[in-house]
């Protein structure tokens, strides 16, 4: 435990960071939505359709391989408003009225490339902005995302039915972003936009420790992602549910990362990050014994639930390790954090995948406690002190 709690300080460029994040989330979610609609629109095939999450997970690849050096170049703050302009583009792309598949596939990728090129930035500004609560920031800005992500999918459901259609869902997104721009002003130096500062980032060497910290986010990644993709047919697999009920159900993983995440900040206040990522992990193999083990129904959806709040910490706890550990080479972590993450999430699900294909979804969900173990292994192995965390300096 520490001293004293350490909580955000929750000022205006922290609050900006928070909504950016938030409702470009909100974009990513509304986006799954949209694709049953979108492809009667259009008269494609799912398999066709699905390369909207393929070029989704391209054009984050992209946007992280390009956010480092240019925050290094322009700064963070000039990142997040040209990331923030970017995202809202591709968006309006995407939600072009009668858009052709390939102007859709387009819109996928540019919102993704900007979205994030500018997660990149105010990640690496969050944590140094709160300094020892930079992790517990981080996971209050993934509960408000995780917040949004329940209400995008409502939005695009109820704007279905009305004469303004689905699209004016994803919309609230566009108009979101449009006035965090206004809000967030001209003036973009609290954010350190003077790259001059972060000119060691490109001279210093980044420490061994940081490929640890990647290879644990990458399995934290891997394990959220290939549970999301594949829960819903381990219920139909299990429990004999109905292909309705079984997506339905998944609500019980999205709740339960709300609840971890909401809880989870104030503990990471007063919790080193790895303290709190080592019971994360542990809650999370418990949840997928039971979730794995029965087949009645109630169990296996309180393994669900319990999974989603173990997984809630991880993610946003992993990448601000990353960065805990980079010798404060925030910016270069940061990106290279994001890297990380976007090949987990276009590798992990479909391997998990082509294994169910040969021996059932069942078997094929061994691969998450192999994942949580080498994790939890790395925690172990390669730990991060607790002092630690006093190296950041609020900017």
């Amino acid at each position: 435990m520490t001293t004293t709690p350490a909580r955000p300080n929750r000022d205006r460029p922290t609050w900006i960071c928070y909504l950016q994040n938030g409702f470009f989330s909100w974009f990513i979610y509304a986006l799954g939505a949209t694709q049953a609609l979108l492809r009667d629109e259009q008269g494609t095939t799912r398999s066709i359709a699905a390369l909207h999450g393929t070029f989704l997970a391209l054009g984050s690849l992209l946007g992280s391989l390009l956010a480092g050096r240019a925050i290094l170049r322009w700064g963070r703050g000039l990142v997040m408003r040209i990331g923030g302009i970017g995202a809202i583009i591709g968006i309006l792309v995407y939600t072009t009225p009668h858009g052709a598949f390939p102007v859709t596939l387009a819109g996928a990728f540019i919102a993704a490339m900007s979205g994030s090129f500018f997660i990149s930035a105010l990640n690496a500004f969050v944590m140094d902005h709160q300094g020892a609560a930079g992790p517990s920031s981080l996971l209050e800005a993934s509960a408000f995302a995780a917040f949004l992500c329940i209400l995008a999918p409502l939005a695009v459901g109820v704007m279905t039915g009305t004469v303004l259609g689905w699209r004016a869902g994803i919309w609230v997104a566009v108009v979101a972003l449009v006035i965090i721009e206004v809000l967030r002003g001209r003036n973009l130096s609290v954010y350190r936009t003077d790259a001059s500062e972060l000119v060691h980032e490109l001279r210093d060497k980044m420490p061994k420790e940081v490929y640890w910290s990647l290879g644990l986010f990458m399995c934290f990644v891997a394990t959220e992602f290939s549970m999301m993709f594949w829960s819903a047919d381990l219920l139909r697999e299990r429990c004999g549910f109905s292909a309705g009920a079984a997506a339905s159900s998944l609500g019980a993983i999205t709740g339960g990362m709300l609840l971890g995440r909401l809880v989870g900040a104030r503990l990471a206040e007063r919790m080193s990050a790895d303290r709190l990522l080592r019971a994360a992990v542990v809650l999370s193999l418990f949840a997928f014994a039971l979730a794995w083990v029965f087949t009645w129904w109630p169990a296996v959806l309180l393994g669900l639930a319990l999974g989603g709040i173990g997984l809630s910490v991880q993610g946003p706890l992993g990448i601000a390790r990353v960065m805990q550990v980079s010798n404060g080479l925030t910016d270069r972590a940061s990106a290279l954090a994001l890297v990380a993450a976007s090949v987990a999430v276009a590798t992990a699900p479909i391997a998990l995948g082509v294994v169910a294909d040969h021996i059932g979804v069942h078997l094929a969900f061994l691969m998450l406690p192999m994942l949580l173990g080498i994790a939890l292994i790395i925690l172990l192995v390669k730990p991060v002190a607790a002092q630690e965390r006093s190296e950041l300096h609020p900017a």
